[in-house]
């Protein structure tokens, strides 16, 4: 219990700063990275009810994406060149086969695919532009996945691929 309430905490206290760097124009957001985590959030919300994962951990992550998917709208980046819409409708597919697979762990696998292509765009920009991420918010996402790993009741790659994912990513 102690370690989902620190991943919990930790989501949200990064997540604060960085909500407040987009309303102050000092970091842009990829719009389409985060229209799909939020999408995903959800996901991994309903996955981690499911598998008994790390629920705290996925509140966290349910909430700041929608946040700033809605401030990413007004005050981020992306979403129009030719890579962005290619990168959206392998996306889709992958969403699209994520309703008709009948297997957790394969529905995992898709939704960590969409989750790889939203960090494939952000790291993008993030190339062109090095200051329009800030690098405390993604380690301390990065902290509170590995609070969510020893937060779990059981370890099965069920449990353990989203939070070791979001560590890795």
């Amino acid at each position: 219990m102690f370690f989902g309430i620190a991943s919990l905490a930790v989501v949200l206290s990064a997540s604060v700063p960085y909500i407040i760097e987009i309303v102050k124009k000092r970091v842009q957001p990829e719009r389409i990275s985060w229209l799909l985590w939020s999408a995903l959030a959800v996901t991994y919300f309903v996955g981690a009810l499911k598998s008994e994962g790390a629920i705290l951990m996925m509140v966290g992550e349910l909430v700041a994406p929608l946040i700033i998917f809605v401030l990413s709208l007004k005050y981020g980046v992306g979403g129009k060149s030719l890579f962005d819409r290619v990168c959206l409708g392998i996306a889709a597919v992958s969403f699209i086969l994520l309703l008709i697979v009948d297997s957790p762990l394969w529905g995992l696998v898709l939704a960590l695919s969409v989750d790889l292509i939203g960090m494939i765009l952000t790291v993008r920009k993030l190339l062109k532009d090095r200051a329009s991420e800030p690098r405390l918010t993604w380690a301390l996402f990065c902290i509170a996945s590995t609070f969510g790993i020893f937060s779990l009741e059981k370890y099965t790659i069920e449990t353990l691929i989203v939070p070791v994912y979001l560590v890795v990513a």
